[in-house]
């Protein structure tokens, strides 16, 4: 019984192996099209439609979603290497402003608490400067 098993299983697997090759083939063909025409974009929906399979089954088979994402980028204008660098680029700027952020609100908060004591030491200063006034007008 269990000869009959191994069996089933090696020719699933056998299926399975030939069905993923022709799916390859297929969104390959695809692909060497798109890159020929002028007018279609590459991205995971025209290969798909192109090809004939499903968006999930390019998403969920790491060579072709890695091969169709390189390929997108360069078709944009940016390997994957440069769109890398541009984020974390961008990802330190952001640190970098945000890091100013935190000291121009701390700047903001001194600057509330030097502007209320000059207000104080305004008040005080009218009230000494009446005071001299009082008592130089009773010299």
């Amino acid at each position: 019984m269990a000869n009959k098993k191994e069996k089933n299983i090696s020719g699933l697997m056998a299926y399975s192996d030939e069905k993923n090759k022709q799916t390859i083939q297929k969104v390959n063909l695809a692909i060497d099209r798109l890159k020929r025409s002028k007018t279609k974009a590459i991205n995971f929906k025209t290969i798909s439609d192109e090809a004939g399979v499903s968006k999930t089954t390019l998403y969920n088979n790491e060579m072709l979603r890695e091969r169709i994402e390189s390929l997108r980028s360069i078709k944009n204008g940016m390997s994957k290497d440069v769109m890398d660098s541009e984020v974390d680029s961008a990802r330190a700027k952001i640190r970098c402003l945000n890091e100013k952020i935190k000291k121009l609100q701390e700047d903001k908060k001194n600057l509330i608490v030097q502007l209320v004591e000059m207000e104080n030491l305004k008040d005080e200063n009218k009230k000494l400067k009446g005071i001299i006034s009082k008592i130089k007008a009773k010299n």
